[in-house]
């Protein structure tokens, strides 16, 4: 599930008697919105950086292309393979690190929900999702 920090500062929760204390909802979601921000600008930047790779390998491929063989060849290819292998192990971690946040946020989210449930009263509580 992927959420973006738009969503997050969308997100509204109603208040019932003996609910949730609100400056700390809103505190919580004020970290939630910043971390996912975070991973957003991060994936951007990443992506970027993979079309420039892309573009450099690209034009390495050209003028190796143009040259024939050589050693010359041979070092701008392998340069090229390191840096892409590079920028897929940035990708790659990148990734790890997104889901691993997303998934802390959702736990956290779903700590949060028990507990204004734990605090409503038992005439007070809902069957499914609280209302947004």
């Amino acid at each position: 599930m992927r959420i973006t920090s738009n969503e997050v500062q969308a997100v509204k929760f109603s208040v019932a008697l003996r609910g949730y204390a609100e400056n700390e909802v809103d505190a919580f979601l004020d970290i939630v919105v910043k971390t996912v921000s975070e991973y957003e600008g991060l994936h951007d930047r990443l992506q970027r950086e993979v079309g420039r790779l892309r573009a450099a390998l690209d034009e390495c491929r050209e003028s190796r292309i143009a040259e024939g063989s050589g050693k010359a060849r041979t070092v701008v290819t392998v340069q090229a393979d390191e840096a892409v292998a590079r920028v897929r192990d940035m990708i790659d971690e990148a990734a790890r690190t997104s889901e691993q946040m997303v998934e802390n946020v959702l736990e956290a989210g779903e700590h949060l929900l028990d507990q204004f449930r734990a605090a409503m009263t038992p005439g007070e509580q809902q069957d499914g999702p609280v209302p947004r």
